[in-house]
């Protein structure tokens, strides 16, 4: 019986193994400390401050000035301070970070002599050539999602945006690989098409609706040893959470026959009935503020899918030239119904 139990619990930690590889669901911030002299300033303190939600996250320089951050949210904006006794303090706004990728803010600290004011600066856009970047990464937040033309509303319309992928049919290719080997995830969850089932993912339908990601990162080989256990792109994805304001959206998208096209020159095409619409809503804000959030997000499918145009005769006569009249008669295919 100790055995069974000692195989069970061994068996439970490998999968608990094997489910941590290829996940990455946060941020990170490094950087180096120094004073005019280019000197290293040891034990300067760096605080950054997610505001929309209030998390804290601090950091210490060591004894080369340098720091590192681990496990943010990504996103942001963030404010970042940093300060030393005897030293000019500086805040930086507008930071935003990236899924998966470091944020390298390397600072100058002025000695003060007297009591001065901070400094404030506005962060800069986050460079897409970095000397640090391990690997090339494609980061697309919601703001970029919301503005991308899709109509299956499908993660393969957002991976898209990667130069080294492409839809190749069966589903996303990344760096000219098999789609099958690539490695999805949302909030570090497996979602993979390993066998190429639907054209989407996973079988043929989005894992999580679009309206509650809040960003995608395609790694292309990433040299990052979070990520492993795949030979093609790691596709990584995290929802959004809430916030200390409360905020809320409903959507609507749909397409039905009447924006179907049905002439060609003069011939005039029947159209069936076919109608798809998705409806959706979300809410999210604080429970606690600062400390406790909620999200919330939902959709309905409502789908009538055409059938087949043709239809059968009813004297044995049908079009020989193409039409949507069968040589089938009525009375055959209800001998058939009857029969099956």
């Amino acid at each position: 019986m100790v055995r069974r139990m000692q195989f069970f619990v061994t068996a439970f930690i490998l999968m608990i193994a094997v489910a941590v590889n290829a996940q990455v669901t946060t941020s990170s911030m490094s950087g180096k400390i120094v004073d005019t002299n280019k000197e290293a300033i040891i034990g300067a303190t760096i605080q950054a401050v997610h505001e929309s939600s209030g998390t804290r996250y601090g950091g210490i320089t060591n004894l080369d000035g340098r720091y590192a951050i681990q496990g943010m949210r990504a996103g942001g904006p963030y404010r970042v301070e940093i300060s030393y006794v005897g030293y000019q303090t500086v805040l930086y706004t507008d930071i935003n970070l990236q899924l998966g990728d470091n944020y390298v803010l390397d600072v100058d600290l002025k000695e003060s002599s007297e009591l001065l004011d901070e400094v404030l600066i506005v962060a800069s856009k986050n460079s897409n050539m970095k000397s640090d970047r391990a690997g090339a990464i494609t980061s697309v937040d919601a703001a970029k999602m919301s503005m991308v033309p899709t109509v299956s509303r499908s993660l393969n319309d957002m991976m898209k945006l990667t130069p080294q992928g492409a839809n190749i049919g069966g589903g996303f290719a990344v760096g000219g690989g098999n789609y099958r080997q690539s490695y999805v995830t949302v909030d570090g969850a497996a979602f993979n098409n390993a066998f190429g089932i639907g054209s989407n993912l996973p079988a043929g339908g989005s894992p999580i609706s679009l309206d509650a990601l809040e960003q995608v990162a395609v790694s292309v080989t990433p040299y990052d040893v979070r990520q492993s256990g795949f030979t093609g792109g790691a596709i990584n994805a995290v929802t959004k959470s809430g916030t200390n304001d409360f905020k809320g959206t409903a959507y609507m998208f749909t397409t039905n026959t009447h924006l179907t096209g049905n002439k060609v020159g003069d011939y005039e095409m029947i159209r069936n009935k076919d109608h798809s619409t998705t409806y959706g809503a979300s809410i999210g804000g604080p429970i606690i503020k600062n400390k406790l959030f909620f999200f919330v997000n939902g959709e309905y499918e409502a789908n009538v899918q055409a059938g087949p145009s043709g239809i059968a005769s009813t004297d044995g006569n049908w079009d020989k030239s193409g039409g949507n009249i069968h040589r089938p008669t009525v009375d055959k295919m209800n001998e058939l119904q009857t029969f099956l």
